[in-house]
């Protein structure tokens, strides 16, 4: 059974959840930080896969609840992101982070519990969800 006023209360949180990432804690690049405050101030500047991966599906659920069309841009220049600084093209796989200066940290695992089976699968089998779900309308 639905509950419509805990149902609000977490599309409420969810999209003010979006926003503070939108304000604080995303670059113009695209790019999410590792960590930073509630005044966007940097704590940890470079960027690690997961964030990124759960960015995409988290501005995508955005932009589902709210309609705006800030949340899709983001999700999408996420994505963007993602295909130009974490894909490895040549061995395969996401490289673990982005250091503070832009460039890939190669001396970090290319694969762990959390990482390969985990954030990068379920963001691509969640837009391509949403995606069918769409076309499907």
């Amino acid at each position: 059974m639905k509950d419509p006023i805990l149902s609000a209360r977490g599309r409420a949180i969810s999209l003010r959840l979006a926003e503070a990432t939108l304000l604080f804690g995303s670059d113009r690049h695209g790019g999410i930080f590792e960590k930073t405050d509630h005044r966007g101030v940097e704590i940890i500047k470079e960027k690690h896969w997961w964030p990124q991966a759960e960015a995409v599906v988290g501005f995508l659920n955005a932009w589902e609840l709210s309609g705006e069309e800030k949340y899709l841009i983001q999700s999408m220049q996420t994505w963007h992101f993602i295909q130009k600084h974490f894909i490895d093209r040549e061995n395969g796989e996401w490289h673990w982070l982005i250091d503070q200066k832009g460039k890939v940290d190669r001396n970090q695992d290319k694969a762990g519990p959390w990482k390969a089976p985990y954030h990068n699968i379920r963001m691509c089998l969640e837009v391509c969800d949403r995606l069918d779900s769409c076309i499907e309308q």
